[in-house]
């Protein structure tokens, strides 16, 4: 009974972890494709500055979705070694 209700609590933090993840990943997604090509055309950044935003801004956000994520497919993981 104790089992199968920290399944239950497993799998509800694993589809939050997720979703966060994802929504995270879209999150950013929408940033670099709207957001900064417009602020590029407003300061008429160069080359390097636009790189080296994109970088900065990037890394983060997929260092994080891919944390979330793992983190999800870790509880997940556990819940189907508990119960099987």
């Amino acid at each position: 009974m104790l089992a199968m209700l920290g399944a239950l609590i497993a799998v509800g933090a694993g589809i939050v972890f997720g979703a966060l993840g994802l929504l995270t990943l879209w999150g950013g997604l929408v940033a670099l494709r709207s957001e900064l090509p417009s602020d590029y055309r407003r300061m008429q950044a160069n080359s390097m500055t636009r790189l080296t935003t994109t970088f900065l801004i990037a890394l983060p956000l997929l260092v994080t979705a891919a944390f979330g994520l793992l983190a999800a497919g870790r509880l997940f993981q556990m819940v189907v070694i508990q119960l099987v």
